[in-house]
């Protein structure tokens, strides 16, 4: 799915005692349809006020936004509603599982939001599970789950749909270190075996570097558009986590990805 942004400005109203705050400012952006862009900025900047743009989740104050041909800052709430449900897969930095059922419920619900058949749940559900290594958690609930093995459920469900779009807001935000970067590379192999177009949102250089490209977003302006700088081995098109001897192994023997698309920008 290819994202274009025609000088996009977002800003939150004011009230009787304070004026309006502007968060984004005149930004333009074109991302090709399967790229893996990064959004890279500090606490604050409006990357995830960004993201939330993109995903339709909120409308900006002025500007142009298309989702390959539709233009979401036109449409109306029901129209976007569907969007949301058929074409994009969010990814949140606290999971955002709900309690009350388990896993197999949890990556199941965008598939009862999409009215899909109950004979395609439940292999769907399976296949996404398995994608990430959930296999043998369906019937766990949340509380019985680990970080890690939560982030692994929300991106099964995030996929479980194949949306056309993943959003992922910060996914190793509230991990350590090493689940951080089981989490990444789950992403890019995602990225490599669907071929859908990610837009991450990070601080982090390390997680940044994991897209094709990097764009800085600072004091609600987009920057340049820089290489990801991948150097680890190439993902696997499904999850396991690595063995110790391998991770040595990488960080001594980096083996170069593949070359760096060219960024879009307008």
């Amino acid at each position: 799915m290819r994202i274009r942004l025609e000088h996009v400005t977002h800003a939150y109203a004011g009230s009787d005692e304070s004026a309006a705050v502007q968060v984004l400012g005149d930004i333009s952006l074109d991302i090709a349809s399967g790229d893996f862009a990064v959004l890279m900025g500090a606490s604050g900047s409006g990357k995830s006020t960004l993201l939330n743009l993109i995903g339709a989740v909120d409308k900006p104050t002025a500007g142009r936004i298309f989702l390959d041909d539709n233009e979401t800052s036109v449409l109306d709430d029901s129209r976007l509603t569907m969007l949301r449900r058929r074409s994009i897969g969010y990814i949140f930095q606290f999971f955002n599982l709900i309690p009350t059922l388990n896993v197999f419920e949890n990556v199941a619900f965008p598939l009862s939001l999409a009215n899909t058949p109950r004979s395609d749940v439940k292999s769907r559900v399976a296949e996404a599970l398995a994608s990430v290594g959930l296999g043998n958690r369906a019937t766990h609930f949340p509380n019985e789950l680990s970080g890690g093995e939560m982030q692994r459920a929300a991106i099964a469900r995030a996929v479980v749909h194949n949306p056309p779009l993943i959003l992922a807001d910060e996914p190793t935000g509230n991990l350590d270190s090493r689940n951080g970067e089981m989490i990444l590379d789950l992403i890019r192999s995602i990225h490599k075996s669907r071929r859908a177009t990610i837009v991450m949102a990070t601080h982090s250089e390390r997680a940044a570097a994991y897209g094709d490209y990097v764009i800085g977003v600072s004091d609600g302006r987009v920057g340049g558009v820089g290489s990801g700088g991948w150097e680890k081995e190439p993902a696997r098109d499904h999850y396991s986590a690595p063995s110790p001897e391998s991770v040595a192994e990488n960080a001594s023997t980096p083996t170069p990805h593949p070359p760096l698309p060219t960024p879009r920008k307008q």
